[in-house]
């Protein structure tokens, strides 16, 4: 407990008093006898004017409205309205209040517009009358209440009213009522319990408080019960005022001072004793409170906020604290920083108090610095020499770390997502190195604290970490955490001592990095800009594993696929030879690599290999070599990218007769290439074959393709023959020739061909032949005297129209008129003739286009 208000004791009557009221400095008094007493209460207690004519009965109910100078009163089941504006002398208003006799009670709502206090004219006054079993509702307007709807009906006559918002709650002899002011719909809300006589107090406008035995139930106006507390008192009260943030309440002869946070408990804060029970309580402004019994006045004022908060503070009361700090009237910068003081001490209490996740919570709504809250968890500081590794995690350790978990978790993601956007380029960079620091404790922090709690969490947290290197590596390495410790390089861009780490735990059995997986996906993944770091640690494995270390250079991924092929390729020369075929193959099938470098390289491994094969003293494996052979056979004929000239050297003169074939092929070396099928591989069949790729590709002289072959059939050449050792020069082959010249006619330059055959071919031999080649002489003669009739005709009709319009002439005098700029054309004029006839200026002309 701690004194909330200092009791003033006012006034002393000799006659009972019904009510009290108040407003700016004055206090009005209504006594038994139907008088009404005015006070000024500023310096002190003075009588400024007293009314003893108004009535002959009781004032049961007063209210004061200063922004209109007028107070409204119940006496006599009537309400009249009385007058204070006239220098304070109380004086009887005729009003429109003339329907409420009988009235038991009623209640006002006053509302002024923000910004508008000055000007009573935009004050909005309601009141509400019971009158008997019904509700009158009136409105201020100039200087009379005017009736603001139809009279609402009630199950029983109020005993009491309060108006929240839009919404009148009633108090009748056992039930509570909500009377909905716009709708105009009156809705039961429950009975009154064993005490019989209803008690409602206005906390705010949209909260209020009724009684029921001696709870005092807290209920929001928006929802009827959305919001609901029950507040225990040791016995039922008679009479409760709101002063925030405390509940006054009359029991008995004592006035009980609460808490709306009291839940379920009859603790006060202060207990006042008066003289005799309380009759009458009235607050006009915050921490200033008329307490009236049976013949007294007197007065609670608050004790000093400043005084309060600081017994609080010393008995750990800081959510009243806080309260009060949030409704003094200091400045808004001291204001706040007491309320952040006082959070900052209610959350280090909460924490002394093992509410880890409430302290937290506070923590974070003060935006704490972090490094502040980690300093309360000793062994995970930064470079602490507790052994927090060999710590024996209890159920309330874990408790604390998860609670520091989650707070450091959203606090990480407001930083992350907060952006900088600071104009100065010094406070930007400021702030930026101040937020670096800040993640980088917190992260090595959270990757304490998942050791300690779920280590599953580490991996997910170094993929995007700002953590402290030294510190994390070495807290990582105590716990043997290779595997998140390689994510932490990774991120750090660390990549040597990753694969140094990975390659020396590949060798370790117990190890779950052993092997050359881990190793063969992080050199896929880290890409080009790193490719001498993938060629230095690829080697090992290429040297253990070939075939799986191979794919750090072929894996469908777009940073290996990006690898620069020319330096892989070198390095594969140098290192690993038995793996350049593999990945030229892959490089050029796979990724459709044109590169000359790469298909240059392919065929002279091919050709190596088969050479080394020939030149094996065992006998090599046939199959192998054969597939070897018809791979290069294929490639060299598909591929558009190798370059003939640079391949075609390396092959030898004595050997490779097919390939140099192919590759004098590509060059259009058509006569060398028909020479080697015909005397060295003595394949006239295959020679055959390219007369007729070379036809069907209609380059230039392809109709001399056959020609070549039949000069070769008829009359091998022995230059060729000379170069070659141990190779006979071969006889003419003329049945050849005659079965070329018959089944390809169509093909053949006819006049070529008769000048290059033997006389020894009979007529009879090549009848087909010059039948067919008769006709197609015929045939391109025919067509020949077509085009060119066609081409005859042409000429006449243009040489027709050349005619036609050099026939035509045009006559220009000084009267002519140029049709666009109306003027005559000179001797020096450029004019042109428009297609209508029209002759304008050449500038005109170009003007007219334009537009």
């Amino acid at each position: 407990m701690h004194d909330v208000y200092e009791v003033v004791k006012l006034l002393k009557y000799s006659v009972q008093i019904e009510s009290i009221t108040a407003y700016d400095n004055y206090l009005l008094v209504g006594n038994r006898l139907g008088h009404i007493f005015l006070y000024t209460t500023s310096p002190r207690v003075q009588l400024v004017d007293c009314n003893k004519t108004f009535s002959k009965r009781p004032i049961l109910q007063l209210a004061a409205i200063s922004e209109c100078q007028i107070v409204i009163c119940l006496s006599d089941e009537r309400v009249s309205v009385l007058d204070v504006s006239r220098d304070k002398v109380i004086h009887l208003k005729t009003t429109g209040l003339q329907k409420t006799k009988g009235a038991s009670c009623f209640t006002i709502n006053v509302k002024t517009p923000d910004g508008l206090q000055s000007n009573p004219s935009n004050t909005v006054v309601r009141l509400c009358v019971a009158v008997k079993r019904q509700l009158q509702v009136y409105y201020w307007k100039g200087k009379d209440f005017l009736e603001h709807s139809e009279n609402i009906d009630l199950p029983d006559i109020p005993r009491t009213l309060v108006w929240c918002d839009q919404t009148v709650i009633i108090g009748c002899k056992n039930e509570y009522y909500l009377f909905d002011v716009t709708m105009e719909q009156v809705k039961p809300l429950f009975l009154t319990g064993k005490n019989q006589e209803p008690i409602i107090t206005k906390i705010s406008d949209t909260m209020f408080g009724v009684v029921k035995d001696s709870h005092f139930i807290v209920m929001n106006t928006m929802n009827v019960v959305a919001e609901q507390q029950y507040i225990k008192w040791i016995d039922t009260p008679s009479i409760i005022l709101y002063d925030e943030p405390y509940l006054i309440a009359s029991i008995s002869d004592k006035l009980y001072v609460q808490t709306i946070e009291s839940v379920e408990s009859s603790a006060s804060r202060q207990v006042i004793s008066v003289t005799s029970k309380t009759s009458n309580m009235f607050s006009c402004q915050n921490g200033l409170i008329y307490v009236s019994s049976m013949l007294d006045v007197c007065c609670l004022k608050a004790v000093p906020f400043a005084k309060q908060i600081k017994r609080l503070l010393e008995d750990k009361d800081f959510q009243l604290a806080l309260k009060l700090a949030n409704i003094s009237d200091e400045s808004v910068d001291d204001k706040e920083k007491n309320v952040s003081q006082i959070r900052t001490l209610y959350a280090n209490d909460l924490f002394e108090k093992k509410k880890y996740q409430e302290s937290m919570r506070e923590f974070l709504k003060l935006n704490t610095d972090p490094y502040d809250v980690i300093r309360l968890f000793p062994n995970l500081l930064p470079q602490s020499d507790s052994d927090y590794g060999e710590e024996i995690l209890e159920k309330e350790m874990e408790i604390k770390i998860v609670a520091l978990i989650e707070y450091l978790t959203e606090v990480r993601f407001k930083l992350l997502k907060e952006p900088n956007v600071k104009n100065q380029s010094d406070i930007l960079e400021i702030n930026s190195n101040h937020q670096e620091q800040l993640l980088q404790i917190i992260d090595t922090t959270l990757l304490k604290c998942y050791l300690q709690t779920n280590d599953a969490l580490i991996a997910p947290l170094l993929r995007l970490n700002h953590c402290h290197l030294l510190e994390t590596e070495t807290t990582l390495k105590k716990y043997k955490k290779y595997s998140e410790l390689i994510i932490l390089y990774q991120t750090k861009g660390l990549h040597g001592k990753a694969l140094e780490l990975l390659q020396k735990q590949s060798d370790d059995s117990d190890s779950n990095l052993r092997g050359p997986e881990r190793t063969i996906q992080y050199l896929q993944n880290i890409g080009s800009n790193n490719i001498d770091i993938i060629l230095q640690f690829s080697d090992w494995v290429l040297n253990k594993y070939p075939e799986e270390g191979l794919t750090i250079f072929t894996e469908d991924v777009v940073e290996v696929e990006h690898l620069p092929r020319p330096k892989v390729l070198d390095f594969l020369i140098r290192n690993h030879k038995n793996l350049i075929i593999p990945y030229l193959e892959h490089v050029i099938h796979v990724w459709n690599d044109t590169n000359a470098i790469c298909h240059n390289a392919l065929i002279h491994q091919y050709r190596e290999k088969l050479q080394k094969y020939n030149t094996m003293s065992m006998q090599a494996d046939e199959q192998t070599a054969h597939n070897t052979k018809t791979k290069l056979l294929e490639f060299l004929e598909q591929s558009k990218y190798y370059t003939p000239e640079t391949v075609l050297v390396h092959f030898p003169l004595d050997g490779f007769f097919e390939e140099r074939a192919i590759v004098l092929g590509k060059l259009g070396r058509h006569e060398q290439v028909l020479s080697m099928y015909v005397t060295v591989l003595d394949d006239v069949n295959r020679a055959i074959e390219y007369c007729d790729k070379v036809y069907k590709s209609k380059n230039e002289d392809c109709d001399q393709i056959y020609v070549i072959l039949l000069r070769l059939l008829i009359d091998p050449p022995d230059s060729w023959l000379a170069g070659l050792g141990g190779v006979s020069k071969p006889a003419p082959n003329l049945e050849k020739v005659v079965e070329i010249l018959n089944k390809n006619a169509a093909q053949i330059a006819t006049p070529d061909v008769l000048k290059v055959l033997p006389d020894e071919i009979p007529i009879h031999c090549i009848s087909n032949f010059l039948v067919i080649a008769l006709d197609k002489a015929i045939s391109d003669r025919r067509l020949y005297q077509v085009n060119r009739g066609l081409l005859y005709a042409k000429l006449l009709k243009i040489q027709q129209q050349r005619i036609f319009y050099e026939s035509q002439n045009i006559t220009l005098t000084e009267f002519n008129i140029c049709r666009v700029c109306k003027k005559r054309f000179g001797n020096q004029s450029a004019f042109v003739r428009c297609p209508n006839g029209e002759i304008v200026h050449y500038s005109c002309h170009n003007h007219k286009t334009d537009q």
